[in-house]
């Protein structure tokens, strides 16, 4: 299915407790067979070097239907979710690509195979109802959780498609919300945002959250799944403080590599405490905010953002010290991450990439 350029997306998940046994069996027999021939048509795919989301030819789509006995259908629909599951290997460099192993018991049902009715009657709320084509003919009847209600309040819509799987023995689905994406905004100011490990996100307007997550960090013994979960529901709270009315772009670090070449550089409990400190998953929620709220979100190159000085436009490994920044050559001083979030607003007014393209880059020659 192509998403919509139009169109936000979000999902809620929400678990099939109330399944008896029956229909637990006949979900499970159907979920694994799927993920059977989602894995066969990956090596189908691989083997071919096809790194493609286009739908499979229908050949291709026999081999499956034969090899399992399963509708055409249902194999096209796996096909098509093989091929673009082998695709994002494409985005990587050549040499880091490697054919995905599916771990997880995960499969996207289109209205062919299942939809959504409300329930009739008051123990529960909607059915999911599988409606053949390959799946098996139930229904799955759920309550609604404070996430979807709180979706179908600010008016989003139910796609049609729906992800199924299994964790710890546990049934869920995962509904897909839609909802038209806001035009960007064309006034306003640039910010830019640094990300720190002791100081949270700092934005070069003034604004500050998570700098109370340095101290929770601190108790953790170590990493665990519930002391990561902590965190993610903390930076989710944080990143809901930020005031966006006024801007209309947010530009960020390009961290994506961050870490490559710097395994043995910290000791085990810093890499722990580090570990905590998830930017990728605070930029992501940081990136959906800015969606719903028609500001644009830009990622630069992070090379010499903390060492250059926007007054003058140079950059020396002196002129950070811990928090404090202080430019050797013309004495502009500020605090670090905010004189590096000043740089990036500097990356984004000039619509420049990194500094490597700029290497003068200063505020006066931005407004010259």
């Amino acid at each position: 299915m192509k998403r919509s350029k139009n169109t936000m997306k979000r999902s809620a998940r929400v678990f099939l407790n109330d399944l008896n046994q029956g229909k637990a069996e006949e979900l499970r027999a159907f979920l694994y067979l799927c993920h059977d021939v989602l894995q066969y048509f990956t090596d189908v795919f691989w083997a071919r070097g096809e790194m493609t989301a286009k739908f499979a030819d229908l050949e291709t789509v026999h081999l499956a239907t034969n090899r399992f006995g399963i509708t055409t259908r249902l194999s096209q629909g796996l096909a098509k979710q093989a091929m673009e599951i082998v695709a994002s290997q494409r985005k990587k460099p050549t040499k880091e690509r490697k054919k995905p192993a599916l771990r997880r018991h995960v499969v996207t049902l289109f209205y062919h195979f299942l939809r959504l009715e409300e329930f009739k009657g008051e123990e529960f709320d909607f059915a999911a109802v599988f409606v053949g084509s390959g799946a098996p003919r139930l229904a799955a009847p759920f309550r609604s959780t404070a996430p979807i209600n709180q979706f179908l309040s600010d008016g989003w819509t139910i796609s049609k498609t729906i992800r199924l799987g299994i964790r710890r023995g546990r049934w869920w689905i995962e509904l897909i919300f839609e909802k038209e994406r806001p035009e960007p905004k064309t006034e306003g100011r640039v910010v830019g945002m640094d990300s720190n490990y002791r100081n949270g996100l700092v934005f070069s307007d003034g604004q500050q959250v998570g700098q109370k997550l340095h101290a929770r960090v601190q108790i953790f013994d170590k990493r665990e799944k519930h002391t990561r979960q902590q965190i993610k529901e903390e930076l989710a709270r944080e990143i809901k403080k930020i005031d966006l009315a006024e801007v209309k772009t947010v530009v960020v670090e390009d961290l994506k590599k961050v870490k490559d070449g710097k395994r043995g550089t910290f000791s085990r409990t810093m890499n722990r405490r580090l570990s905590h400190w998830q930017y990728a998953y605070a930029v992501d929620l940081l990136e959906r905010r800015c969606e719903f709220e028609g500001v644009r979100l830009e990622r630069k190159d992070p090379w010499k953002t903390s060492q250059h000085c926007p007054a003058c436009g140079r950059w020396d490994k002196r002129n950070r010290r811990g928090d404090k920044f202080c430019c050797v050559f013309c004495g502009y001083s500020d605090h670090a991450d905010f004189k590096a979030a000043k740089t990036l607003e500097l990356l984004g007014l000039a619509g420049a990439y990194g500094l490597r393209s700029l290497p003068n880059l200063t505020f006066a020659s931005v407004q010259n």
